[in-house]
């Protein structure tokens, strides 16, 4: 309890000191520099810091929203975390200009402050948070064990999730299954402590606070008495429901009468969503292709003085609609790559069996050359896109164009997939890019395509960004 309070606390202050420095910063911005490129500006305006920024009442307006959005009560993944900071604090900063147009009408005010410290918050705020989590689970305050339940599959993945969003605080101590003979085994790094049946023991062996359920094939009026005895001597239970590949495609919790549903969703099928993606991309890639000029003209000499052969590589890939479309890359291969592959296969059983798995060669591909490594690994081969996205066959963010060898392997899918424009970047190449299995590929596009949001585009540039500076997974 006394944790739990500590925790609570701090976070209240990290959020406080954020919102207070942003709006310095935002009333340093409009006093120091503004005037410096505006003339409107030149007026210095009162200095009403005291006014509406340090006044109790103004706080508690961020406060409250932030309460009733959950983020001093839930523990969150970072990305669902920073997406709620900015819902947040977009309607604080709105209901605080709200009252200063209504309570403060005698006085000069700076709208410009509020919108810029506005702007900065939605910065700063995650950057604090993250930090002070950072430091609570470090002392061991934000820190809570939890116990995994379920089989080995559906663990492993669960395990996967939690380790990468460490501000969530979880400690796993280990796992239960109801599989005897996994029991002292390792599930991606945790261990199977024992079977279901013994949790009370393990209890108060490890002392766990939560439970993390994932029991995928344990019958319905079984499952039930089991959760409500667990909900004695847990704090919380977190279920993951038995849905098949439903749950990974996206769904909508939503209540008719008394009955509950899941709405099957198809975001990126709705024409709204697409108009207002499409209108965010162009003017966001236009102002890419124009910064980037400089870099596609030292590139463009660099393939070219690396090996003989055009600088560009256009191949027919599949679009909208299974149209085809002519994806230009910078030439990262040789110009004799099939050659050079389909004699590689031939003579090495083990490099065939990658590529079948992955329709990539993640050792070692005689195709590319010294150049093309560079360009491969931190994307910068996929650039030219940028006049995809400009001529209509592209988007920035969506499922990666398939070639035509892969159509076959997608025909499941070809209503969800085949009927939005292919991305530069994408879910996949964010999570994992090339070291996943192409099977998971294609299930990372159904779900984007089907969860699609101008948020979840963000996050996937952030990330994109990331990734690529990283070079990881790309070869």
């Amino acid at each position: 309890m006394i944790k739990k309070f500590v925790s609570f606390f701090l976070l209240i202050i990290a959020d406080f000191i954020a919102i207070l420095l942003s709006y310095l910063l935002a009333l340093i911005l409009r006093v120091e520099i503004f005037p410096l490129f505006f003339t409107s500006f030149t007026q210095r305006p009162p200095n009403l810091f005291n006014i509406y920024l340090t006044s109790e009442y103004m706080f508690l307006v961020w406060f409250s929203v932030f309460l009733y959005e959950g983020l001093y009560t839930k523990r969150l993944a970072f990305w669902e975390e920073v997406k709620r900071l900015t819902r947040g604090t977009s309607i604080a900063s709105f209901l605080v200009m709200a009252a200063v147009f209504l309570a403060m009408r005698q006085v000069y005010f700076s709208r410009l402050v509020i919108v810029s410290a506005w702007a900065i918050s939605i910065l700063l705020l995650p950057f604090f948070r993250y930090i002070i989590k950072i430091l609570l689970i470090r002392f061991d305050l934000w820190k809570k064990r939890a116990i995994i339940l379920g089989s080995v599959h559906s663990s492993s993945a669960l395990i996967q999730s939690v380790k990468e969003n460490k501000t969530l605080g979880y400690e796993i101590v280990g796992c239960l299954s109801d599989e005897p003979g996994q029991i002292g085994k390792l599930i991606a790094g945790i261990k199977v402590l024992g079977h279901l049946d013994d949790i009370e023991e393990w209890k108060m062996r490890t002392g766990f606070e939560d439970i993390m359920v994932t029991l995928p094939d344990v019958p319905r009026h079984k499952l039930i008495p089991l959760l409500k005895r667990w909900e004695n001597i847990s704090d919380s239970i977190r279920y993951i429901p038995r849905t098949g590949d439903l749950i990974s495609t996206g769904v909508e919790i939503e209540n008719i009468g008394k009955t509950l549903t899941l709405a099957i969703r198809k975001n990126l099928h709705k024409p709204w969503n697409v108009f207002t993606k499409t209108i965010v991309e162009f003017v966001l890639t236009l102002i890419l292709f124009v910064l980037l000029l400089p870099l596609f003209l030292i590139i463009a000499i660099a393939v070219k003085i690396d090996s003989p052969g055009p600088i560009f590589f256009v191949q027919d890939r599949y679009g909208k609609k299974a149209k085809k479309i002519r994806v230009i890359k910078f030439r990262s291969m040789h110009t004799d790559s099939d050659s050079r592959l389909e004699n590689y296969l031939r003579s090495d059983p083990k490099a065939r069996q990658e590529w079948i798995q992955y329709k990539k060669l993640k050792s070692c591909d005689p195709r590319i050359t010294r150049m093309g490594k560079f360009l491969r690994k931190y994307s910068l081969d996929e650039l030219p896109q940028l006049l995809n996205i400009l001529k209509g066959d592209m988007s920035l963010v969506g499922p990666r164009p398939y070639i035509m060898e892969e159509l076959k392997e997608v025909e499941s899918l070809k209503s969800v997939i085949l009927q939005v424009k292919p991305g530069i970047t994408g879910l996949w190449q964010t999570s994992g890019r090339s070291s996943l299995p192409f099977k998971e590929r294609i299930k990372i596009d159904e779900y984007y395509i089907r969860n699609w949001s101008l948020w979840l585009d963000i996050i996937i540039l952030l990330k994109t960004f990331r990734v690529t500076t990283s070079g990881s997974g790309a070869f």
